[in-house]
């Protein structure tokens, strides 16, 4: 499974943050969460479960400052895959 997330800077406060996962054909995608500064901004379980997933946050963690935003991916095997993003 191939998750990734990327941030850019929102104009107003904070920063917009885009999450995505894309799973290989024996997989699907049963749940997906993310945690924005150790917090949890998302979590979303899927009945059926999907093969693409994509969540855009706006205006997340702090401008400046340390910032840390983990997504992470549940198979419908039960297996997790973690992307993790840092800046300040």
């Amino acid at each position: 499974m191939q998750v990734t997330s990327s941030h850019s800077k929102n104009p107003a406060i904070g920063w917009d943050i885009t999450a995505s996962a894309k799973t290989d054909k024996n997989e699907k995608i049963a749940r997906a969460q993310i945690l924005v500064n150790d917090s949890p901004e998302y979590d979303k379980e899927f009945d059926p479960p999907i093969s693409n997933w994509q969540e855009s946050l706006r205006q997340q963690g702090q401008y400046p400052g340390d910032n840390n935003v983990a997504v992470i991916v549940t198979s419908d095997k039960g297996d997790d895959t973690e992307s993790d993003d840092s800046w300040n």
